[in-house]
């Protein structure tokens, strides 16, 4: 909503009575019977930990003479089926810093004796952390937590952020059950939402209603809307899902029009050139851009004699994710004056990205804000300018004919690789009239580049070396994995994944160096690598930790499948055999294709002399395929470790 509409809308509603929402608002507390108690299997999901007997809640709009918000009551209740459910009794509840939340309560309810029993928590055990500058989290356990006990906990908070526009969203599901969902939302006649319902292909059941509010000696005409949803199955994460925030069951509210007694319909259509505009105004996104004159003698002493813009941006982005931490909070404004995170070193993705930025316009490179929503956080509506829909913001940068999507919240990541979160179809470039989304993608690949170099003695007993380039995405998470694990740590995570070679050494090149592939080198003995079957010989030069297994096993999905970014593998082996052996039976050569130019893979085994050669190239190129296509893509990778399970089967020459 515009300024203007939203001064027409204190105007009118200073000069009204405000709408008075009666008992209707109330959920009542405790009411727990012998049948919630009982610890039956729940037959839709009979494998549940545990299960949300009710999900109740009732918004309404309001407006207290300065400003509007919605009074959102909710009451939960869920029984613990078994010991894996007592996660569940852990509650933590986001909310936004401006929310007042109050009248909360949490019992536990047991059968003892043939009676239920109450056990509440204290007013104590209730921990409101804050965050962040823009978020506080309701915290507390249940006590006396139980197989069959029943949880119930109920609040009452005031939401202030954006409550005319857009009212309470509601999620249906959760990654347990849900048996019963629903959500009344009542608002003034004044207001015309659209109702997005998104998720599953379960229904959403909307009942409307009217009723008369009465304030004063007044009556107002409110809109009631109950969204209910009945056995709800749980939410099961699937590999190469883009986010769960996407897929969830949920309702969203949008602020379409609003109409006045005595008034004509008044349509709300933010667009998102009014949106840049405000962006760049305000003090913690536009205006702390240009309020960066303090880095201008760094910016000139980390370019000066430097040739290329391309160069000026590598080491300015360098200085920056060095010098400024990320402290883990995903935002597209600032929490404070950048001088100040500049002394602290210490800040948001905003407060260094934008920092970037400034310092880069400080060196004479084009740069501008790139505003996005992360792949955890959901995808945005390009059709809808939302500023709610948005938690991140990159540079968009111009060096030497190019155009670069620059990160500086991770020392450990190249200029020009963006965290994987961020590759998340497009983000919205503001740069006043040259506002315009662009894609959220990079060229840059998830590869991994293997050699294999074996050698097979007179007693069939096999040693060798690994070589392995992660390059791009895979190189930043060897960086990362060793940063937290260390090099011991790193080690011991090898020997897990590989239990059936003996690892003797191994090292790591390039791990200071960004802008390299990581090369990863190991020595190995193998471990009963050969089998005798009769008279024959048998051996999978891929080594079954390195072929790995399939992440698409299961028969059907329920999402689409997204890879983020391009794949690339390749692996090469070459074994050398004893004079005293012979290649009875290797793999045929095989070239697959996924079609439509998706994908290939391409398989090679040779033999020359007492040297056996096999390559395989994995290549996806599309990055995003509906679920309606899983078949074809669980096809493709159910032939590809097919393939690399084959064996070749040696004979051994008569002395």
């Amino acid at each position: 909503m515009n300024k203007f509409n939203f001064l027409v809308l204190i105007i009118f509603f200073s000069i009204v009575p405000v709408v008075t929402l009666q008992a209707q608002n109330k959920i009542p507390f405790g009411r727990i019977s012998f049948e919630d108690l009982e610890n039956k299997p729940y037959k839709p999901d009979p494998g549940a930990d545990a299960i949300i007997l009710s999900d109740e809640g009732t918004a309404s709009l309001k407006y207290d003479g300065n400003e509007f918000y919605v009074e959102l009551v909710r009451d939960v209740k869920i029984r613990i089926v078994n010991s894996r459910g007592f996660d569940y009794a852990n509650i933590e509840l986001p909310f936004s810093s401006r929310d007042i939340i109050k009248n909360y309560r949490a019992s536990t309810f047991n059968i003892r004796s043939g009676e239920i029993l109450e056990t509440s928590i204290p007013k104590k055990d209730f921990i409101i952390d804050n965050t962040s500058k823009r978020t506080k989290t309701l915290k507390f356990n249940f006590p006396e937590v139980r197989e069959g006990s029943v949880l119930e906990y109920s609040y009452t908070v005031l939401l202030k952020n954006y409550a005319v526009n857009i009212l309470v969203p509601w999620e249906f599901q959760a990654d347990i059950p849900v048996v019963k969902s629903m959500l009344t939302v009542s608002y003034p006649e004044y207001f015309i939402y659209k109702t997005i319902i998104s998720g599953s292909a379960l229904s959403v059941v909307n009942t409307p209603s009217y009723r008369t509010s009465v304030f004063h000696k007044q009556n107002v005409r409110t809109n009631v809307n109950i969204y209910h949803v009945e056995d709800m199955p749980a939410f099961r994460e699937e590999p190469y899902i883009k986010s769960k925030n996407d897929c969830l069951t949920k309702i969203n509210f949008e602020l379409a029009a609003v109409s006045f007694p005595g008034s004509s319909l008044e349509r709300i259509n933010p667009t998102y050139e009014t949106l840049s505009d405000e962006l760049l105004k305000r003090s913690d996104f536009g205006q702390a851009m240009a309020k960066t004159g303090f880095l201008k003698k760094d910016a000139l002493k980390l370019t000066s004699g430097v040739s290329g813009d391309i160069e000026k941006v590598k080491k300015i982005h360098e200085f920056i994710s060095g010098k400024i931490l990320w402290n883990g909070v995903e935002d597209f404004m600032t929490s404070a004056p950048l001088k100040k995170i500049y002394l602290k070193e210490k800040g948001n993705s905003a407060d260094i990205n934008l920092m970037l930025i400034g310092m880069l316009r400080l060196a004479g490179i084009k740069a501008d804000p790139v505003i996005l929503s992360t792949r955890s956080n959901g995808s945005i509506n390009p059709y809808s300018a939302m500023i709610r829909q948005f938690n991140y913001v990159l540079a968009y940068v111009y060096a030497d004919g190019q155009y670069f999507l620059v990160d500086a919240t991770d020392p450990l990541r190249p200029f020009n690789v963006l965290p994987f979160e961020c590759l998340n179809n497009a983000g919205r470039l503001i740069a006043g009239n040259s506002s315009r989304f662009v894609d959220l993608k990079n060229s840059e690949k998830n590869g991994t580049s293997t050699v294999i170099n074996l050698v097979m003695d007179d007693d069939a007993c096999i040693s060798g070396e690994i070589k392995t380039h992660y390059s791009d995405f895979s190189a930043y998470n060897i960086r990362k994995q060793v940063m937290i694990e260390g090099k011991d740590g790193y080690l011991d995570h090898l020997k897990s994944s590989y239990t059936e070679l003996e690892i003797n050494d191994f090292s790591l090149e390039n791990l200071e160096a960004r802008d390299l592939d990581v090369i990863e080198t190991i020595k190995i003995n193998i471990i009963n690598a050969v089998q005798k079957a009769g008279e024959s010989y048998l051996f999978n030069p891929f080594l079954s930790a390195v072929s790995g297994k399939s992440a698409f096993w299961q028969e059907t999905r329920n999402f689409p499948v997204d890879f983020g970014a391009p794949v690339e593998d390749r692996i090469v082996v070459k074994i050398t055999v004893p004079s005293t052996y012979s290649v009875v039976e290797k793999p045929a050569g095989t070239v697959t294709s996924l079609g439509k130019g998706d994908g290939s893979y391409e398989f090679r085994c040779e033999t020359s002399g007492n040297e056996i050669l096999i390559s395989a190239h994995l290549k996806i190129d599309n990055t995003f395929f509906e679920a309606s296509e899983y078949s074809r893509i669980r096809e493709y990778y159910s032939g590809i470790l097919q393939k690399q399970a084959e064996l070749i089967v040696m004979s051994k020459n008569e002395e």
